[in-house]
C-alpha cells in the first residue's frame, strides 16, 4: 500500500461507500496521485478476481453430515442444560426438605383451643349441653387471660 494519506480511503470509495464532495474530492486526487491510482487498479483487479473465482458445491452427502452434525451439537447443548436444571431443583429440593423437617421440631406450642370456642362453633342442635350462662362464663375466663384468641 502507498505511503499517501488518501490511500487508506481508497476502499471505501472501490465499495462505493464514499458519495458526494469527498468522493469527488478523491476523484480528483486519484488523478494526480499515480500510487494510489495504482493502489485502486490493484484492488479493481482482486475484486474481478474474487468475480470470476468458480464457488466450491457442497455435495448433498457433505451437507447432510454438516446437518446432522450441527443436529448432535444442539442436542447435546438441550441435554446438559437439562441436567443441570434438575441439579439445581434437587438442590433445592433437599435444602427445603431440610429446613421444613429441622422446623418441625422447633415449632412453637400451641394453645389449646378455648372451650368456649369449640362450644360456639359445634353444632348442639336441640339438644344443648352447654348452658348460654355456662358459656358466657367461658368466654369471660377466656377473655381474661390474654391469650390472642379472639
Amino acid at each position: 500500500m502507498s505511503e499517501c494519506e488518501q490511500a487508506r480511503r481508497l476502499s471505501a470509495y472501490h465499495d462505493g461507500e464514499i458519495s458526494g464532495p469527498q468522493r469527488e474530492a478523491l476523484e480528483a486526487h486519484l488523478r494526480q496521485c499515480p500510487a494510489c491510482a495504482a493502489e485502486l487498479s490493484r484492488l479493481r483487479k482482486l475484486s474481478r478476481l474474487f468475480a470470476a473465482a468458480e464457488r466450491p458445491q457442497m455435495s448433498p452427502a457433505a451437507v447432510a453430515r454438516l446437518r446432522r452434525a450441527t443436529d448432535a451439537v444442539v442436542t447435546a447443548d438441550l441435554g446438559r442444560m437439562a441436567k443441570e436444571l434438575m441439579a439445581v431443583a434437587a438442590s433445592i429440593l433437599i435444602v427445603c426438605s431440610l429446613w421444613l423437617w429441622q422446623s418441625r421440631g422447633q415449632a412453637e406450642p400451641t394453645e389449646p383451643i378455648p372451650a368456649w370456642e369449640t362450644a360456639a362453633v359445634t353444632y348442639q342442635g336441640a339438644t344443648a349441653t352447654v348452658s348460654d350462662e355456662q358459656l358466657a362464663r367461658w368466654i369471660v375466663l377466656d377473655l381474661e387471660r390474654k391469650n390472642g384468641h379472639d
